[in-house]
This record gives C-alpha cells, structure tokens and sequence, in this order.
C-alpha cells in the first residue's frame, strides 16, 4: 500500500520517466532506419530531375535568351527492316540548352526567370551580391512544409508566420514562401543596410505589402488582404537593454544572428536561414565552374559556417527562454510542487514560442557539431535534418525545435 505522500513520488517519478522517455523518442537515433535512407534516396533523385527548362526559359524570356546556348548531339544506331531484306541506320538528333554557370549575370537571369514563372516580377539584385539557386531554395520550402505539415499545421489555411534569417539583397525565401502560400507572412533580417533596402525594393516590385518596424503585420493586413505580406528588417547592432544574458560561447564582438525584438514583438512559427558557408572571401571563391557572387558579409563571417550556425543555436535558446510566458505559481511551495511544476513545464507545449528553427548547412562536419550541440541542450525536443541535392552540390538542412509534448499527452497522466 502506498502512501499518500508515496503516492505523490512515485506519481511525479513516473511523469518525469515518460517525458525523458518521449524526449528520446522523438530525438530518435544517431542514424537513420534503412526506410528512412531508402526514402531519403528517392527524394535526392526526385531533385536532380527538377532541372530547369532552359530551352523553354529562352523562348519566353529575351533577358535569359541572350545567355543561352543550344548544342546538337547526333547518335546514330543500326536497325533492321521487319522483312530482313534490308538494313539501314537510325540517326536521332538530340538539341540540349545550356548556359554558362561561371557568368554572374547569366545565374542572376536564370534566378530571375524562375522567380517571374511563379508570378515574382522585376527582381534584381546589385552586381556581385549573390545570386540565390533557385531550385535549391526551393527544395528548402518543401521540406519545412512537411515539418509545419507533420505538425498539424495546415498550411494551405493558416496564417504561418516565418523569418528568413540573413534575407541578403534578394528576399528569395520570403518570396518564395509568399507566392506558395499567399496567406504566409514573412519576415526578412539583415545586418547591412544595402541587403534591406534592395530586398524591400524586391518585394514592392513583387507587389508586396511592407510593414515597418512599428507597424505589425495584422494592422497592414487589416488594410489589403490580397496583397502578399513582407517585412525586411536591419537588425540592431547592439540589442535593447534588459536582455537576457549571453549564453556561454556567444562572442560580444559579433552582432547577433537572430533579432530578439522581432521574435517578442510577433509570432512567429518558423525560421529559415543560408548561412555563411567560409570563413574569408578567398575560401568562397575556390569554385571555378560556377559564379553565384557573394559579398564579404554574404559569403563568410569570423569561424566560418560552423561557428554561424553554433551561435544562431545558442540564440535560439535565448529566443524560446525569452517568450516563455511565466507559470503560474502553485498552490503550495513545497519541493515537491515546486518539482512537480517543472515537469509539466517541460511537458507541455508552449504555444508562444517557434516551432521550428532550420538552416542549410555546407559540409558533414558542421551538420555533425551542429546535431551535437542540440542532443547536450536537454530543452531541444524534436532534431530533424535532410539532404538537397542539384547537380554536383550537396547541401543539408537542419531543424530543431524547443516546442514540447503536445498537452493532450499531459492531461491524460494521473498527476
């Protein structure tokens, strides 16, 4: 028999278990199940068939027409006539469209021909800025709408709300996402002047509603609701007073990845990110077959890719931590209440916080540092990545996020 306050332990002991034991679930192992790498497999070949028309680009684009190139290949085969009387020679001409990838301004044209099928006009980025690849953002999009998805968020209906971290001068997420999903709002952050300001003419040329920094996105929407939602913002180089504090390994010097304001002022259900992939200028140019440009603050930053992405995960944590709305205080302030609340909190879901933070990564070895920094912070629930792959790149997305067991899960356990 137990007793009453036996009854309480065992009770809060066997809560605490679950929740560790759905935690590890959910997490799920080092490496994936042969379903899993079977699936993976078919979607990476499912991406190298979504090359572009360039023949078709040409023929309805005069801006893209002036870098294409067609070439004739002739194969020819040996057949033979139904009677055997005869012989003769098949000969099958084969016309391929091609342009040259090492050209900035000819992946700048394809970039804008592909954004102008889905319905963006106008866009244009500075000369050297870097050029977006299309298809692969693309293949981002999908893949954080089969999170959303996998979430029970209905997509085609709700109002999701995502941040494109680092938007560069394009906004390609942003329009991307809003041209998918009219009813999306978008968020884009920089931390140059120049990268917002051309974003912003990008979206206006896209016919986009921008929304300052005072002016939330419901009260614009309040105003036009058939005009697709962005706002850029240029994040502050030094954050308001009253923050939280640094977490360990973040370096005062470097301005932050993620605005915190943004993040308290709206709700946000997603972030999006390309990082920085180099450490100096001198690394990123070291591909001689293609020309996508990129300035300094585009293409590398202090430490690299791995040092990017280790800091927009420690900021991350900060993000959730500060949204977190304060629990109620219990009833009585014993240990064992005091005990108890915690575990619930870290049970239930907090509605008010993202539910996912993604970004691509470059190379193994920051996907590998990145997935072991979140399996040692023991408030990161859900880890998911994937693989996008278009030609000879190869590129990883990584999600994590902070959102706990769904609170149906909690209510059913006899506290």
């Amino acid at each position: 028999m137990f007793t009453k306050h036996a009854k309480k332990r065992h009770s809060f002991r066997t809560l605490r278990a679950i929740h560790d034991a759905s935690r590890e679930m959910i997490i799920g192992p080092e490496l994936p199940s042969s379903t899993a790498l079977a699936k993976r497999k078919r979607d990476e070949e499912e991406q190298q068939k979504q090359r572009p028309d360039f023949t078709r680009l040409a023929a309805k684009y005069d801006y893209f027409a002036r870098h294409a190139r067609t070439t004739t290949t002739t194969t020819t085969t040996r057949g033979e006539c139904e009677n055997d009387a005869t012989r003769g020679r098949a000969t099958k001409r084969t016309r391929k469209t091609f342009i040259d990838f090492t050209s900035w301004q000819a992946t700048h044209d394809l970039c804008r021909a592909l954004l102008e099928e889905i319905g963006v006009k106008n866009w244009s980025i500075p000369e050297g800025h870097l050029v977006p690849g299309f298809t692969q953002r693309r293949n981002y999009c999908e893949w954080v709408e089969s999170l959303l998805e996998k979430d029970g968020v209905r997509i085609e209906d709700e109002n999701v709300r995502g941040v494109d971290v680092g938007t560069g001068a394009s906004a390609i997420f942003a329009l991307l996402f809003t041209a998918r999903h009219p009813k999306w709002d978008m968020f884009g952050t920089d931390i140059t002047k120049e990268a917002v300001e051309n974003a912003r003419r990008n979206c206006l040329a896209a016919g986009a509603v921008e929304c300052s920094r005072d002016e939330t996105t419901e009260q614009v929407d309040a105003l036009d609701k058939s005009r697709r939602r962005i706002s850029i913002r240029e994040v502050a180089k030094r954050r308001r007073s009253g923050v939280a504090r640094r977490e360990e390994g973040e370096d005062e010097d470097e301005p932050p990845i993620l605005d915190l304001d943004l993040f308290q002022e709206e709700r946000v259900d997603f972030t999006v990110c390309n990082p920085p992939f180099f450490n100096t200028m001198s690394e990123s140019s070291q591909n001689p077959r293609t020309n996508f440009g990129g300035t300094a603050k585009e293409n590398s930053c202090r430490g690299g890719e791995l040092s990017f992405v280790r800091r927009m995960i420690l900021e991350s944590r900060r993000v959730v931590a500060r949204n977190a709305p304060a629990p109620p205080p219990p009833q009585k302030t014993t240990a064992e209440t005091k005990k108890r609340s915690a575990v619930c909190a870290a049970v239930c879901a907090d509605d008010s916080s993202v539910r996912w933070f993604t970004t691509m990564v470059g190379s193994k070895a920051t996907l590998k540092m990145a997935k072991k920094t979140l399996r040692e912070m023991k408030d990161v629930q859900k880890i998911r990545e994937t693989a996008f792959v278009q030609g000879r790149t190869r590129r990883w997305g990584l999600a994590w996020s902070f959102r706990k067991a769904n609170k149906a899960f909690v209510s059913s356990i006899d506290l």
